[in-house]
């Protein structure tokens, strides 16, 4: 495999003071240095950093054989010095930017320019800071070039970004950023952020757990696994991660790509001495890495995995140790429970009736955690009959025994696993969770199309409270109005069901359409009509690939919300259509078409609205705007209609 790639890595330069592991070594874009260095790769540094690293810097970027290197620009008043607590990112790593708010930073673009066009780079690593990156992008803003950018920080760049308009190839998140985070924490949202304009592919890096790549055009999700070890370190693992993932982008499949990158990452996170981490780099394998298993628990995921934290954490006792691990549990999104918290402590002086009330709760808390971590200080027998009762029920345990006291035959037989240490503990729960992950899957009983419309939207309220378990499908056939239909649709989809939306993409079956609905008129010139936006077959096509995924993933009904219409040539949307098809592909196959408004009016639907309360106001159904509702095309002009009808009606009544 030749890799052409021209790496160049912009960003500063930190010295990183590993205080829990008294270590330190240079920080920032030398993590990305190192990994291109383990894989051989031509690459590049321009450096943002104090006077007093310059020497340094050379020194080191020779040694990582940089092709070429280059100061090209200075901090003043700050040191560059992160100050790191917890090197092993068990839980937060109490990272200390040392003066930060006191640096000030000069730049020399010409130096820049001066390495850039000498050094001819493919694609550009950028890890944003206390430097004028805006300036930088505005000197290459016409090149051609793939440009890669690590968001952890610089989230006051996003206004110049979205202004400018930059062509970013990659936008690079972990589950720790901010902006992730000021996004609403989960991948749709992120996909439906402004961020999805501004770039071809989102990179989201999920804490051990795998990670996530977005195809922004074309909505489609490439998901790989973590492969984690009892790690040496931490710090700079992300950036790792992006240096073996730019390397291989385009010459490998995305699974394949972030497979390796992850492994790259995990060999990073196993030691502090380059030498050794570049030995073991020249040995992977990337066609095994291909077929390798690892832990695959995306971020969302986690809050529906809940874990029941045993052991004496009574106020007579020193309970930080169950603070800690509480507070790690959350840092990674698990949901950890204390009964003693959540359900009261048992004093002794309580009536019968209290007595049971507590028990009763917390075997209530047993049966909804997956997991439990028994935490062995002192020998509770409330402690060991809860290990009890969760093994029986066949759950997993992990018995935390920091001070090696587990000797018993029947307690160490009980459990699952035994660890003394904190960063053990958090392996275990990551490993013990994959091994079951599937559980929190939902087992889907229904497919539902949906469109962002006022009808899929209150079929899927509907539906909910039917208790159906709904996997709700979007397709991008190529309808100009795609991002506004999508975007409403991640607004008004109830939120039980949000996290499981898939966005299919069939664009390319009518891209030679000159349908007004692929083809977004101008309605200032052109009077539109039915026949204008007529799709062939579309309404065929919606419910057969329905149909072809339900049957593939063991779905039994596929619902859609298509109510009887006379439109002009929809031959395909018809009650006598609908019937027909439908016991078509019950004859020959093992799925139901479900139409349950076929033979509803549009104000019927809307009642049925008003009653499950669905925020119809914010649903869309023009066909003929991408941005407002035009009020003339057949399914605006029947929305009025109706909502006009039932204004009449509630007015009369």
């Amino acid at each position: 495999m030749q890799n052409n790639k021209r790496i160049l890595v912009i960003g500063e330069v930190y010295t990183d003071n590993h205080i829990d592991a008294n270590f330190i070594r240079l920080g920032g874009i030398f993590h990305s240095a190192r990994a291109l260095d383990a894989l051989q790769a031509n690459y590049a540094l321009a450096a943002v950093l104090p006077n007093y690293l310059e020497e340094d810097f050379n020194t080191f970027a020779k040694k990582l054989n940089a092709t070429a290197f280059k100061s090209i620009g200075e901090i003043k008043r700050s040191p560059n010095v992160i100050n790191i607590h917890d090197s092993k990112e068990t839980g937060s790593q109490g990272y200390e930017d040392i003066l930060r708010k006191q640096a000030k930073t000069s730049m020399d673009i010409s130096a820049f320019l001066e390495l850039f066009k000498s050094y001819k780079p493919t694609d550009l690593i950028v890890y944003p800071g206390k430097y004028d990156l805006a300036s930088i992008l505005n000197e290459i803003k016409n090149e051609k070039i793939r440009i890669h950018v690590d968001f952890q920080y610089g989230e006051e760049l996003l206004p110049d970004f979205k202004n400018n308009k930059y062509n970013f190839e990659t936008l690079i998140f972990s589950t720790t950023s901010k902006l992730f985070l000021d996004t609403g924490g989960t991948l749709l949202e992120l996909l439906n952020s402004d961020f999805s304009y501004l770039a071809n592919y989102i990179l989201l890096k999920e804490n051990r757990g795998g990670s996530t790549l977005i195809n922004t055009t074309q909505k489609f999700f490439h998901e790989a696994p973590s492969f984690n070890i009892l790690n040496t370190h931490s710090v700079g693992v992300g950036d790792c991660f992006n240096s073996a993932y730019v390397f291989y982008n385009m010459l490998l499949s995305e699974e394949h790509c972030l497979k390796i990158a992850s492994f790259t990452a995990r060999e990073y996170a196993s030691t502090f001495n380059h030498d050794d981490f570049k030995d073991t780099v020249k040995l992977i394998k990337n066609e095994e890495i291909l077929e390798t298993s690892g832990v695959r628990i995306s971020w969302e995921s986690r809050q529906k995995m809940h874990i029941y934290l045993a052991g004496p954490d009574f106020p007579m006792f020193d309970t930080k140790l169950f603070d800690k691990i509480e507070d790690i549990l959350e840092y990674h999104n698990f949901v950890p429970h204390r009964p003693i918290k959540e359900n009261g402590l048992f004093m002794g002086n309580e009536s019968y009736k209290e007595r049971q009330e507590i028990y009763n709760k917390d075997v209530e808390l047993l049966k909804k955690c997956e997991l439990m971590i028994a935490i062995l200080i002192e020998d509770d027998p409330g402690t060991f009959v809860e290990i009890g009762w969760m093994n029986h029920a066949g759950k997993p345990i992990i018995l935390f025994d920091p001070y090696k006291k587990a000797y018993n035959l029947f307690l160490t037989k009980s459990v699952t696993r035994i660890v003394h240490t904190i960063d053990e503990l958090l392996l275990e729960v990551f490993n013990l969770l994959n091994q079951s992950v599937e559980e929190f899957t939902p087992q889907f009983d229904s497919l539902l199309l949906m469109s962002g419309g006022l009808d899929s939207t209150t079929l899927a309220y509907e539906l909910l409270e039917q208790n159906k378990s709904i996997l709700p499908v979007f397709l991008d056939y190529g309808q100009h109005f795609k991002e506004k239909e999508l975007n409403s649709l991640l607004k008004v989809i109830p939120q039980k069901i949000k996290p499981y939306l898939r966005v299919v993409n069939i664009k390319d079956i009518y891209k030679n359409s000159s349908s007004r609905m692929i083809i977004e008129p101008n309605l200032w010139m052109e009077n539109v009509n039915s026949d204008d936006l007529y799709l062939p077959y579309r309404n065929l096509l919606f419910l057969t690939i329905a149909s072809s995924i339900a049957q593939s993933e063991d779905i039994t009904k596929v619902y859609a919300a298509f109510i009887n219409s006379n439109h002009a040539k929809e031959i395909d949307c018809s009650k006598e259509f609908f019937d027909k098809l439908g016991v078509l592909l019950n004859d020959y196959g093992s799925v139901e078409i479900c139409l349950p408004y076929r033979d509803l009016s549009k104000a019927e639907v809307i009642q049925r609205g008003i009653r499950l309360n669905v925020p119809m106001a914010i649903t869309y159904s023009c066909q003929a705007n991408s941005e407002v509702p035009c009020g003339v095309c057949p399914n605006c002009v029947d929305r009025e209609n109706a909502i006009s009808f039932i204004s009449t009606v509630n007015v009369d009544n």
